[in-house]
């Protein structure tokens, strides 16, 4: 039901990291499922200063971390720390080395060909999705 449209009637929905993976998968045959363990983190960190404010209340609800003490941006970056735990931890790929992508990938073809979304928090450009491309290569 999740993916049929129905629950979606009416409301703005935004699937912009899955635009891009789609186009990672495109161009590298990547699996969809590592690509999007990979890319959500990174793309979330460069969304925090537009979607604080949902992020805060996704460490709270989802990941149960306490609230006391910090402020909506501290609960903002905790959500995204905890997400890229929990992905390290079940064993899923945390970089495109980790997946075998090659080094030589043209990831500016892949952002500029990938459809932009406007329901996210944040309106990406092309050049802002290649740059998460580029941070999702290899550890920082």
């Amino acid at each position: 039901m999740a993916e049929n449209g129905i629950l979606k009637i009416g409301k703005v929905t935004d699937f912009q990291c899955h635009m891009l993976e789609h186009q990672l998968g495109a161009y590298t045959d990547c699996n969809h499922g590592q690509g999007l363990a990979v890319l959500h983190p990174v793309l979330y960190r460069h969304m925090l200063p537009e979607a604080a404010p949902q992020f805060a209340r996704l460490a709270v609800e989802v990941w149960g971390i306490d609230p006391a003490g910090k402020n909506e941006q501290a609960l903002a970056n905790a959500f995204v720390d905890a997400l890229a735990a929990f992905i390290k931890e079940i064993g899923l790929p945390t970089t495109f080395a980790e997946m075998k992508i090659p080094v030589d990938t043209d990831y500016k073809a892949i952002a500029e060909s990938t459809i932009l979304t406007g329901g996210c928090a944040k309106k990406f450009t092309a050049d802002e999705l290649y740059n998460v491309l580029l941070e999702c290569r290899a550890p920082q």
